[in-house]
């Protein structure tokens, strides 16, 4: 069994990999395990929220094993620190999985590790669930009333795919459901919607997700 260490921002994405990448992976003799970046704020220790990239560098060096454990990453563009490598530069690059590429090709020639497969998520975590806006809604509707018109016409404004959805203030992925959805919370519906949703469409819908789970699955060379 391949050892995989998923460096996550926070713990909505602690949980994906736990509940529903980790047993996916698993068929491909790939043992994932989820580390989420830890935030420390005066005397008390947080989990979760990306920080500055000196301390990140930091936490995956700290993460290779002399058996040679892969290590992989799990962080939103949106918010992304300036100071993570290839950030100047992707500044001036309009499509996003393009952007996201040239920050993931200068994160790996800073590690300069063969066992580092860096993943920046387009643009959060929240767009892996647009891929499928009418579960989104099934499980919102438990406790307020129904938005899906109002997805749909937010979806079709992405033709390319919900990897597309911008990342202002009040338009990224998981600000569009805060507006429709005043009770979202990432951890907890987030999931549920996460888990009701089949990996196959979240990987259909967000091209460049799709190509980072390929990565992870050839890890071990064959699936169980």
């Amino acid at each position: 069994m391949i050892r995989l260490k998923i460096i996550t921002e926070g713990q909505t994405e602690e949980g994906f990999v736990r509940e529903i990448l980790a047993p996916h992976l698993r068929q491909f003799h790939v043992e994932a395990i989820a580390i989420t970046l830890i935030t420390a704020v005066k005397a008390r220790t947080y989990r979760g929220g990306i920080i500055p990239y000196d301390r990140v560098k930091k936490i995956i060096l700290q993460s290779f094993e002399e058996q040679g454990a892969y290590v992989t990453t799990m962080f939103d563009l949106y918010k992304l620190p300036g100071t993570f490598p290839g950030m100047d530069d992707a500044a001036c690059i309009p499509n996003p999985i393009m952007r996201v590429e040239a920050i993931e090709s200068a994160l790996k020639t800073t590690i300069n590790n063969r066992f580092f497969i860096p993943y920046i998520q387009i643009h959060e975590f929240e767009a892996l669930l647009f891929s499928d806006v009418a579960t989104i809604d099934e499980v919102m509707t438990a406790q307020e009333r129904s938005k899906i018109t109002e997805l749909d016409a937010i979806i079709r404004q992405f033709p390319n795919g919900p990897e597309y959805i911008d990342d202002g203030e009040e338009t990224a992925p998981s600000k569009r459901l805060l507006k429709l959805y005043p009770s979202y919370q990432k951890r907890t519906r987030g999931i549920q919607i996460a888990q009701r949703i089949s990996l196959d469409t979240m990987r259909e819908e967000c091209p460049h997700f799709d190509s980072w789970i390929t990565q992870l699955e050839k890890l071990s060379g064959g699936r169980l």
